[in-house]
């Protein structure tokens, strides 16, 4: 029998924790804007930019997190302290319901645990494999769609929860889901004695006269409060904007070693494709928070005499992507004739036309909420599918260019600047543009009743901006497909 056939014991551990890392994440995250609206009392403004502030620091912590699992803890320990903290964290969100001073604290919690799990756990997975091993696409491919997994399971349960017993207890089953994955990891520990184990001789040497352990543990303990603190003072974007500086400074870098023009037209071809995916994200973000609200408050969410949870909306689109990208996979075979920058443009036109798509489906769904006073599930739902399959088209291809540049050593430092700006500068976008649907008027109650208007007004212009972006990218590639049509045709005389 041959063994290499079949994946690691190991991998089965690591997607396990995976699946409850997800379910943990979007979990507490399908519940976090609906928490600060509804039960906090937040206005939209604040609630958006808390949303938009936390959404952006998890993609900006996974660089520290990947510099001390490289230099001190190791992947799996890295990951394993990560799952800890998160876990902490929603526990603390649960109690803000009582005590909203934990609020802030509790987000920070949870970002400094992302930012040592998100990026090591890949790592991880990629310790278990020789570097020519067959078996490692198969094992980063089951990876993923075990994400996906937990995603489409977490809004469902957290939202019933949420809705049949209380807000504490929904972001409680998120804590819970994380802790059960860390423990199913942990029943695993002997299947990982050959990967990096923490570093004690890096440990235990001193930087200026204390041993780095106690460095890591003063760290450990300053970097929650230090991101509480940018919550609380809403100077989250100060930080994004020291991230992004040093970002292109690295960029800079790159560029200048680049030894060969080829070389500098595949990071050109990388920074436009990242530029693009950052316009594109800005998006898709809106799901998490304007169209979140939206669904909550001019959708008929009725079925069978049931409302379902608002919550439970933010499956459609992991469900999509899973589905979809199934069937892609299936259906399409990447050709190995004709240009592939060509074929790269064509897909991410393609995609930013769907998100276009799916925004003009939510479009005239508050369109018919303005005619009627409710808009119906499925037209909400159909416009979220949309969304999630355009998400197949972009990611993926900005990705896999990534990982074919030529210049040695520069992969993970250009995908970690890919994060940054696809993930947190994109989400700070996404709450700008989440911003301009806070419109509204108090009544004579002195509640406020917001203006579908303004979503009319947001899901209109989206849907315009993404559309200008395909007209861009199509006019990208033509050139391209001009530009492969001449130099065959000179290549034929």
């Amino acid at each position: 029998m041959n063994k290499k056939a079949s994946q690691p014991r190991a991998i089965y551990y690591v997607v396990a924790l995976q699946i409850w890392e997800y379910f943990s994440f979007y979990g507490m995250r399908a519940l976090l804007i609906l928490y600060l609206t509804n039960q906090l009392k937040y206005d939209d403004n604040h609630a958006y930019e808390l949303f938009s502030a936390y959404c952006s620091l998890v993609y900006v912590t996974p660089i520290l997190g990947g510099f001390l699992a490289d230099k001190l803890l190791g992947n799996r320990m890295a990951v394993m302290i990560g799952a800890c903290l998160m876990a902490i964290g929603h526990l603390v969100l649960g109690a803000s319901e009582i005590a909203p001073t934990f609020l802030y604290l509790s987000l920070a919690i949870i970002v400094c645990g992302y930012g040592l799990f998100k990026s090591n756990i890949s790592c991880l997975l990629g310790e278990l494999y020789e570097p020519q091993d067959p078996r490692r696409d198969g094992g980063f491919s089951l990876l993923y769609a075990a994400g996906n997994v937990g995603s489409i399971v977490a809004p469902i349960a957290c939202g019933y929860v949420q809705e049949e017993y209380s807000w504490a207890m929904g972001f409680a089953l998120a804590a819970i889901g994380m802790l059960a994955g860390l423990i199913i990891f942990l029943c695993g520990n002997r299947h990982f004695t050959h990967t990096a184990g923490v570093n004690h001789s890096a440990l235990r040497a001193r930087t200026f006269a204390l041993p780095n352990w106690s460095w890591l543990l003063v760290l450990l303990v300053v970097a929650p409060l230090g991101i509480t603190v940018l919550f609380w003072k809403e100077w989250s974007v100060y930080a994004l904007i020291a991230a992004t500086l040093i970002g292109f400074a690295v960029l800079t870098k790159i560029y200048r070693q680049a030894q060969t023009q080829k070389q500098r037209k595949e990071l050109g071809l990388i920074v436009t494709l990242t530029l693009f995916s950052m316009l594109f994200w800005a998006f898709a973000q809106q799901g998490g928070s304007s169209i979140s609200l939206y669904i909550d408050r001019f959708v008929d969410r009725g079925i069978l005499g049931y409302d379902v949870p608002t919550a439970m909306f933010q499956s459609v689109n992991a469900f999509a992507v899973m589905l979809c990208g199934v069937v892609l996979a299936w259906l399409v075979k990447e050709s190995i004739g004709g240009n592939r920058t060509v074929r790269i443009w064509g897909k991410f036109a393609l995609g930013l036309g769907l998100m276009s798509a799916g925004f003009c489906i939510l479009t005239l769904s508050a369109r018919w909420s303005a005619t009627y006073g409710h808009s119906s599930m499925p037209l909400m739902i159909t416009g979220l599918a949309v969304m999630g399959f355009a998400e197949l088209f972009i990611d993926p291809v900005a990705m896999s260019q990534i990982t074919r540049i030529e210049i040695p050593g520069v992969t993970g430092v250009l995908t970690g600047i890919y994060m940054l700006l696809s993930g947190a500068i994109a989400n700070y976008l996404a709450g700008v543009i989440a911003d301009q649907t806070s419109q509204g008027a108090f009544d004579a109650s002195g509640a406020i009743n917001y203006s579908i208007d303004a979503y009319i007004n947001v899901f209109s212009q989206i849907t315009w901006g993404a559309l200008a972006c395909v007209g861009v990218v199509l006019v990208i590639w033509l050139y391209q497909a001009v530009r492969v049509r001449n130099r065959m045709a000179v290549a034929e005389l």
